[in-house]
């Protein structure tokens, strides 16, 4: 295995955390750090709560017909499945794990835990907005890979909106900036959409959201971790990758889809 130097920030109920680090592992890559992190826990009982090693269950782990739906259209779309309702661990992944509590990346105590390590890039894989006070802060570098082909295709909900606007699946590797996905661009690729018949039930008013949560949670991250292998190559330094300025965006950041237009795109794209 490779060591680089990356730290991960891993939102721990995550699904991309844990593609990425699949991703990372198949490609012989283990990165410094790997900070497991539960967003959201920002009471004093939540705090002193010891953590449990093993990864919590996700978005509807128990009920097995959803489990069934993320296993089979990763498959249909050639990927390498994962089983993303299995326990995990994190040791298994990087040379040195950490198990943190953090509001969000205001949480003061992050950001000066970022700042004291920044000789490593970071790795964003959620866990809300990154201000500008750590973005901009000397030597921090924040690695994003955004389901959209920037600037075209910034925003929420990409994965969908780029199937309608652009006819594939799109990706960008950038590091983040204080604007919405306008960071110095590192890499992009587009792929085929896939054929994915198991989701041909959920299209449906009833069941949308069903199949909506499955493609962003099952199939999304593995186009993402792709990316991230590619963009990482045989790099020395993940903070200095080869790195462009994104043209300027001739189109304002595209929004949160309703569930009449989520169903709308998800017919015509699968």
């Amino acid at each position: 295995m490779r060591s680089i130097n990356l730290t991960v920030i891993a939102d721990r109920s995550c699904s991309t955390t844990r593609t990425y680090l699949e991703y990372l592992r198949a490609a012989g890559l283990k990165p410094q750090r790997l900070w497991l992190v539960d967003f959201g826990a920002c009471s004093l009982l939540a705090r002193l709560k010891p953590m449990k090693r093993t990864m919590p269950a996700p978005f509807l782990s128990e009920n097995a017909a959803y489990r069934e739906l993320c296993m089979n259209i990763q498959r249909e779309a050639g990927v390498a499945p994962i089983d993303y309702f299995a326990q995990w661990n994190g040791e298994d992944y990087a040379e040195h794990v950490s198990y943190l509590r953090a509001r969000d990346f205001d949480d003061t105590a992050m950001q000066a835990r970022m700042k004291k390590h920044a000789d490593t890039a970071f790795l964003y894989t959620n866990g809300g907005i990154v201000p500008a006070a750590i973005l901009n802060a000397p030597g921090v570098r924040v690695l994003h890979i955004h389901p959209g082909i920037v600037p075209d295709v910034r925003g929420s909900d990409c994965l969908l909106w780029s199937t309608q606007l652009r006819n594939k699946i799109g990706v960008s590797c950038f590091y983040m900036s204080a604007g919405i996905d306008e960071g110095d661009l590192i890499a992009q690729q587009e792929w085929e959409i896939p054929k994915l018949p198991s989701l041909a039930d959920c299209l449906n008013p009833r069941d949308e959201d069903i199949g909506y949560r499955a493609l962003l949670y099952a199939l999304d991250p593995h186009y993402r971790a792709q990316l991230l292998i590619k963009a990482i190559g045989d790099a020395a330094d993940l903070r200095k990758l080869p790195s462009r300025p994104q043209p300027k965006a001739s189109r304002p950041a595209y929004l949160w889809l309703h569930p009449r237009l989520r169903l709308k795109f998800m017919r015509e794209a699968f």
